[in-house]
């Protein structure tokens, strides 16, 4: 029996070098075939290591870390968190070159390897890191100029004044009953009922647990995709789900789906009522949304997962 476990240990841990030795190879020769023959020029980069790249050079205080290696890299530098490439600017100036000057040329943002897209069934529908096109175009107007322009949000003064009382409320009754406070849960539950009261506060009034419901299944895919993100570290071999997360993610996303498919349902159904009866203060982002999904001549058509997408990315 001895003898059969020793066996066993001695191949699991011949696979484990054997897997380690083929990424690295791998990495080696993706990153030699597509550096050659080329001449371009890379910003400053500390030495770094296969597979992890720099992330033994970072801690969980990230900014300190980044301030550290900015302070001896420069203000432009290249590091890399696991296999992906990642520019960190420092100063103002090279910040205005990017984000006004040059802003069209670096509006695509970062978006996580192909095996995150066998699991999310958003994949391709988002909006905050879409590539740089007529839906990123659609999208920024849409929340420019109904969304979140002034007027609109000045419409939600009266959800901020009332969660900002209710916080500020359950802090002191807290105080006085000398109950501990976890002030980080606190801040969580206020955001999220902003969040949801602008998105959807015609159904929040009819069930007030629904902030926390949601909140608590955003909360999962979050926390199942930050863990099944660590693929990443594995370069070419992201695309499978090396640590078993992906199962998590993919039912965590279905969950808030089906509860976001039963709230658009009710929107739709109620839609003539809700959208000509409303006064401006009881106008939601959903209501807006819904109009512009219904909207047959819009220039780009907004779909159902468009929506769901932008609700779960805003909570």
């Amino acid at each position: 029996m001895a003898t059969s476990d020793h066996s066993f240990a001695y191949y699991c841990c011949l696979c484990i070098a054997w897997s380690t030795i083929v990424i690295v190879v791998v990495q080696l020769f993706i990153k030699t075939s597509t550096s050659f023959g080329t001449k371009t020029r890379h910003p400053p980069s500390p030495p770094g290591l296969p597979i992890i790249g720099h992330l033994h050079l970072l801690s969980s205080d990230l900014p300190n870390s980044l301030k550290t290696l900015a302070s001896r890299y420069g203000p432009l530098m290249k590091i890399r968190f696991g296999s992906t490439p990642i520019y960190v600017v420092s100063d103002a100036k090279t910040a205005k070159e990017i984000l006004k000057i040059h802003d069209v040329d670096f509006a695509s943002k970062f978006t996580l390897g192909f095996g995150l897209s066998k699991f999310d069934i958003y994949d391709g529908y988002t909006f905050f890191n879409a590539p740089y096109g007529a839906y990123w175009r659609f999208m920024k107007k849409l929340c420019m100029t109904k969304l979140f322009n002034g007027s609109q949000l000045d419409r939600f003064v009266h959800i901020r004044e009332q969660e900002t009382m209710k916080l500020l409320k359950s802090l002191v009754d807290k105080s006085r009953e000398g109950k501990p406070c976890d002030l980080g849960e606190e801040l969580s539950v206020f955001a999220s009922n902003i969040i949801c009261r602008m998105v959807i506060g015609n159904i929040c009034v009819e069930d007030p647990n629904l902030p926390t419901e949601i909140r608590k299944l955003v909360g999962d895919i979050m926390e199942n995709a930050a863990k099944f993100s660590f693929n990443e570290v594995f370069g070419p071999l992201n695309r499978f789900d090396l640590l078993g997360k992906g199962k998590g993610l993919a039912s965590a996303i279905r969950k808030y789906d089906k509860l976001l498919e039963q709230l658009m349902k009710k929107y739709e159904d109620n839609f003539d009522k809700l959208s000509s009866s409303c006064d401006e203060e009881q106008r939601d982002v959903m209501i807006i949304l819904m109009e512009a999904y219904k909207d047959t001549n819009s220039e780009l058509k907004l779909t159902r997962t468009h929506i769901k997408k932008f609700f779960l990315v805003s909570s």
